[in-house]
C-alpha cells in the first residue's frame, strides 16, 4: 500500500516522520536508520512511499492506493 506525494522531498519527510514515531536509531541515538521506506518515482511523476506498517491518520487512510505503476528499467545494452 502506497502514499503518493508530489515531490520526492515530501515523501522522504513522511518516511522520516514515521521513523521518529517508531523510534529508529537515528532519532534516538544519533546514528543508524533514519527512514522507514524509500520513495520511488511513478510513471506519472508522483512519488510513491510504501506505507506498510505506518501509523496512518484518517486523511492518509483515505488516500492509500494499491495501484502504482513504476517505470520499467531500460534494457541493458549488450
Amino acid at each position: 500500500m502506497y502514499l503518493l506525494y508530489p515531490t520526492e522531498q515530501d515523501a522522504w519527510d513522511r518516511s522520516e516522520q514515521e521513523g521518529i514515531a517508531q523510534g529508529l536509531a537515528y532519532h534516538t541515538k544519533g546514528e543508524g536508520s533514519r527512514y522507514i521506506s524509500a520513495p520511488k518515482e511513478t510513471i506519472d511523476g508522483l512519488w510513491a512511499l510504501d506505507a506498510t506498517g505506518y501509523d496512518l491518520d484518517e486523511l492518509e487512510q483515505g488516500t492509500i492506493t494499491l495501484d502504482v505503476i513504476f517505470p520499467q528499467p531500460p534494457d541493458e545494452l549488450m
